[in-house]
């Protein structure tokens, strides 16, 4: 009987010592607070990466629609300029790539401007159109290079940061668990992680899409070949299109030359 009472009573014990120790060791233990990824990624160090994305996508888009081969040599600007090169009719060329503004028409505007001044002056002056084309989109271009090189060392500077600050709180309170310091590095290596997934693509369509400029730069240049091929460049010679006069004379101390007057400047006898 006794035996069974000591039985009893060192159960009712346990039972009742159970919930003690459980409250217990959640006092001892402190609770872990997670983040989401949705709040790690809402960290003021991120920001700027969320600012280069937003720019990325804006970018891609912008240039993607901009740079294929019918925006570079389009199919109707190509039909017009044969017809009126078929026809001779020159002015009307050269009127009608004046109305309708296009990287083709750029082009064959700069070259029929300078025609009268002969085959190099004409090619000389389509080449330069053409770089200039390629300029303004390779600019562009540049900007996504240009992020992908500062993402990562964004993502950079603010593990940096976040990780000065965890040692900093860390020595303060004289913590030495091992697993708050790997939590706090796993914290702010959220940082190093978005710059460099901001950054991977970022290159990939720069390179891309340079390569699209590229391809679509060539095909207006082989347009523009087969435009002036066979040009009759010496019936234009003393041809001026409007808006394309020429300014420069002969000296004016050749004889016979006509003399400059300036604006409200009475000629000499």
């Amino acid at each position: 009987m006794k035996s069974t009472l000591r039985r009893l009573t060192g159960f009712a014990a346990l039972v009742s010592a159970s919930p003690l120790a459980l409250l217990a060791q959640e006092v001892a233990e402190p609770t872990v607070v997670t983040k989401s990824l949705l709040q790690e990624l809402s960290a003021p160090a991120i920001i700027p990466l969320w600012f280069c994305s937003a720019l990325i996508v804006y970018l891609v888009i912008d240039l993607y629609m901009k740079t294929g081969d019918k925006q570079f040599v389009p199919p109707v600007a190509v039909d017009s300029f044969r017809s009126f090169f078929r026809a001779g009719d020159y002015r009307g060329a050269y009127t009608w790539a004046q109305q309708n503004p296009g990287i083709l028409s750029s082009v064959v505007f700069a070259g029929l401007k300078h025609a009268p001044g002969g085959k190099q002056a004409s090619e000389d002056a389509m080449g330069s159109a053409i770089l200039g084309e390629n300029s303004r989109f390779q600019s562009k271009i540049a900007y996504l290079s240009v992020i992908g090189v500062i993402a990562p060392m964004i993502g950079l500077t603010g593990t940096v940061v976040g990780m000065i600050q965890a040692f900093a709180a860390m020595g303060q309170a004289g913590a030495a668990d091992p697993s708050k310091l790997s939590g706090a590095i796993g914290h702010v290596l959220h940082a190093t992680a978005s710059g460099l997934a901001v950054a991977i693509p970022a290159f990939i369509f720069y390179y891309l899409i340079r390569n699209r400029v590229g391809h679509a730069i060539h095909a207006v240049s082989d347009a523009t070949n087969d435009l002036f091929r066979k040009f009759p460049y010496e019936h234009l010679s003393n041809v001026e299109f409007e808006g394309a006069e020429t300014f420069a004379a002969t000296p004016n101390w050749v004889q016979g030359s006509p003399t400059y007057v300036a604006p409200g400047q009475a000629q000499q006898a």
